[in-house]
């Protein structure tokens, strides 16, 4: 499994990653709307949307937006859009412990929720995407590792040291253990990159603390998705990526990380504000 896994990553990740860091910004728009719109189709057969019809209106609304807003000139929308997507991932946190098993099976009350969470959730998150690209191509290469490793971090940490379990009623098998393991890989890393680029030691430490937020905050769109999965009675999203599952099993986390890193970096002027459009 670990072997498929690795070379699945290694033949779609590698030439994706060569696109992000070399590509213009338009290739990498249409690259993350063909993502986006592979992860809302899967979300949809999660959400209890029979039929292609339903599935296909859900990608449409996810993948519109997301095509006009990577076009459009950064304005207000951008930012409101962004604060939203601050707003909801705040809600998944504080609803995320309240979770409990014996919810599952309710796809039928919970699918029309599930469903406008699919654009509560996507359409920034490819916003940010292309927004960071546009600002730094390296910003974007540097969330998808850091995201990464976070995840692989705590896949191996867990799987050596776990003991003690994150969320029971949502993902039995993450544990708390895992959770400080992806946490450490994060912060080494984030040590080394403040280090490659020549951060001032105030700006490194900052860099720091917000690269361990975005490890913390990958794993709320990790969970959450697992919520859709266990409601669904699914094991994964899909089984386009051999030794992975779907494509929304690979980009879950990255759906909470991109739009609070992007705040994050604005936030702490890490990167200049743009200027917004008239």
């Amino acid at each position: 499994m670990l072997r498929q896994r690795i070379l699945t990553a290694s033949a779609l990740g590698l030439p994706a990653l060569a696109l992000v860091a070399w590509g213009p910004n338009g290739a990498v728009l249409l690259l993350v709307v063909l993502i986006l719109g592979l992860a809302t189709w899967e979300w949809g057969g999660l959400a209890g949307l029979d039929g292609a019809g339903p599935r296909g209106a859900l990608v449409l609304a996810v993948g519109v937006p997301v095509l006009a807003l990577g076009v459009a000139p950064i304005a207000g929308l951008h930012y409101l859009i962004l604060g939203l997507s601050l707003l909801w991932w705040l809600v998944v946190l504080l609803v995320l412990p309240f979770y409990r098993e014996h919810e599952a099976g309710a796809r039928g009350r919970h699918g029309a929720l599930f469903a406008v969470a699919a654009v509560l959730a996507l359409v920034p998150a490819g916003m940010a995407l292309v927004w960071l690209h546009a600002m730094a191509p390296l910003l974007v290469v540097y969330l998808i590792v850091l995201v990464g490793l976070a995840d692989t971090g705590a896949y191996f940490a867990g799987k050596a040291l776990g003991r003690h379990s994150l969320a029971p009623h949502i993902s039995p098998g993450k544990t708390r253990e895992g959770l400080f393991g992806g946490l450490l890989t994060v912060i080494a890393f984030a040590i080394v990159v403040a280090w490659a680029w020549g951060l001032d030691p105030m700006d490194a430490l900052v860099f720091l603390l917000l690269s361990v937020l975005i490890g913390l905050v990958s794993v709320a769109g990790d969970l959450f998705e697992s919520i859709l999965k266990r409601e669904a009675g699914a094991k994964d999203s899909g089984s386009l990526l051999p030794g992975h599952g779907g494509i929304l099993d690979r980009f879950d986390s990255m759906v909470a990380a991109a739009p609070v890193f992007l705040a994050g970096l604005l936030w702490l002027a890490l990167v200049p504000m743009p200027s917004v459009a008239a």
